[in-house]
């Protein structure tokens, strides 16, 4: 008796194992920060935005489903090497220091970047930042392109989202935030007292993260060409970027 009651209990284990490893087999994880929009942001009850939905193509054209865990940005390359995500997509740029222990897609978007500043104390360009205090996203590749080109009479402060890094140009503690193109238009929309200037190209564009030797890097890179190749990617950057 005790032997089947063995056997039964082993049977049980490997289905139940099974079950759990095709459960994973199925999703690809990503990491998100969802307080980006027009790329990434949470809408009437679920994830929405250029970042979400071409995460959903890449995993629908490898059989898969995309599940989305939201954080901080300032936490997506750690959840990335504790494996809680499988990859990680969320307006990311490559650096070397990140291509240390991280890989990357190929580029699929390129955008532009400049700084967001009150309209009565305006900041003449990107390269006039001396004795201002900057605001930017911790962690992001915008933080870094501030620390390698600002002066250092400059003071750069980073801060966890966009959304305070604003309120903190607002409220008169910052003189500008670099921001993206995108978010450039979406906060000077919304407060008629910011003024926004395109200045730069993102250097290397925005790509999908993965660990250090990751198989899923060259899916992903198919993926992205298969879409590229039928205008999927083009489509959608027209939807939600109104890039032609």
């Amino acid at each position: 008796m005790k032997k089947y009651i063995l056997n039964a209990i082993i049977v049980i284990s490997i289905l139940l194992t099974g079950c759990k490893e095709n459960k994973h087999d199925n999703i690809i994880r990503f990491a998100i920060s969802a307080d980006y929009p027009p790329f990434e942001y949470y809408e009437n009850g679920k994830f929405t935005g250029f970042d979400i939905e071409l995460a959903q193509l890449v995993a629908k054209e490898l059989g898969k489903e995309a599940i989305f865990k939201d954080m901080q940005f300032s936490a997506i390359f750690a959840a990335l090497q504790s494996n809680s995500v499988d990859a990680a997509i969320s307006t990311i740029g490559s650096t070397e220091e990140r291509e240390k222990n991280f890989d990357f897609s190929n580029s699929y978007y390129t955008g532009e970047f400049g700084i967001l500043y009150h309209k009565n104390k305006p900041i003449a360009g990107i390269n006039n930042l001396t004795h201002k205090k900057i605001a930017v996203q911790l962690g992001t590749v915008m933080e870094i392109w501030l620390k390698e080109h600002v002066p250092t009479t400059a003071q750069i402060i980073a801060i966890d989202n966009n959304n305070q890094a604003v309120e903190t140009l607002k409220s008169g503690h910052v003189d500008g935030v670099l921001i993206d193109e995108f978010q450039g238009k979406v906060f000077s929309k919304k407060n008629p007292g910011l003024s926004w200037p395109a200045t730069a190209k993102l250097d290397g564009g925005y790509v999908i993260a993965v660990n250090k030797g990751s198989a899923l890097k060259d899916k992903i890179n198919e993926a992205l060409k298969s879409l590229e190749s039928k205008g999927v990617i083009q489509k959608i950057a027209e939807k939600w970027l109104g890039d032609n």
